[in-house]
């Protein structure tokens, strides 16, 4: 059968850590169908992991910003954070809609990050995108891992993933990555938040997210044992 887990985890990334609840897989037995939305509405959750992948992006960015190195990829996080801030104001406050916050504004933290990424203050565009992420934590339910589930996983990955992954190409704006490596050097959260957005390459290659949460959980697990 493999390993039997449940656990519901909740993700914060301002203070880089993780922290994990045990459940009883009773108490949680309808989540395994029902999926995500029983713990987390969709509104909210995807503002949490469009903020997650926003803040690696932002961070990223700030590394490579440090040397002169890949151009071209620096030109596509660029306009990939740009493009996410554009949408981000909307965005949260659904989520607040969602979750009975009282509605405010965020185009004030929302022109201050695109300021502070056109002036390359990269100290203060992480602040930013830190204390909102960690104002919207992503809720992600972790299910059972049995054989079957990491078998049909590798599948999955051969069918959706390998074409662009296995051997990426990096010289570009967009770049897949090996998503082995991503899977065990980068968060897990961070991670988990990026399956569930979509693929963000460019016209041809940028995709939603076809996968279920239990695939989503299946594939990580699948990539971190390769």
């Amino acid at each position: 059968m493999g390993r039997a887990i449940l656990l519901i985890v909740v993700f914060g990334m301002a203070s880089g850590l993780a922290s994990a609840v045990a459940a009883r897989p009773t108490s949680y037995a309808g989540i395994i169908k029902a999926g995500h939305t029983a713990i987390q509405g969709e509104h909210a959750r995807r503002a949490a992991a469009e903020l997650l992948v926003l803040a690696g992006d932002a961070r990223q960015l700030s590394v490579l910003a440090e040397s002169t190195s890949s151009p071209m990829l620096q030109r596509g996080l660029t306009e990939r954070v740009l493009g996410s801030l554009s949408g981000l104001d909307i965005l949260l406050r659904l989520a607040d809609q969602e979750t009975g916050r009282p509605p405010v504004s965020y185009m004030l933290q929302v022109q201050r990050a695109s300021r502070f990424l056109k002036t390359r203050e990269w100290s203060a565009l992480n602040d930013v995108l830190a204390r909102l992420t960690e104002r919207y934590p992503l809720v992600i339910p972790a299910f059972t891992l049995t054989a079957p589930l990491i078998e049909s996983s590798r599948e999955l990955h051969q069918q959706l993933c390998a074409a662009c992954h296995d051997a990426p190409v990096t010289d570009v704006e967009r770049p897949a990555y090996n998503l082995s490596e991503q899977a065990r050097t980068g968060s897990a959260a961070e991670f988990f938040a990026r399956m569930l957005v979509g693929v963000r390459g460019d016209r041809v290659t940028g995709i939603d997210n076809p996968l279920t949460d239990v695939q989503i959980v299946g594939l990580i697990s699948f990539y971190m044992g390769k």
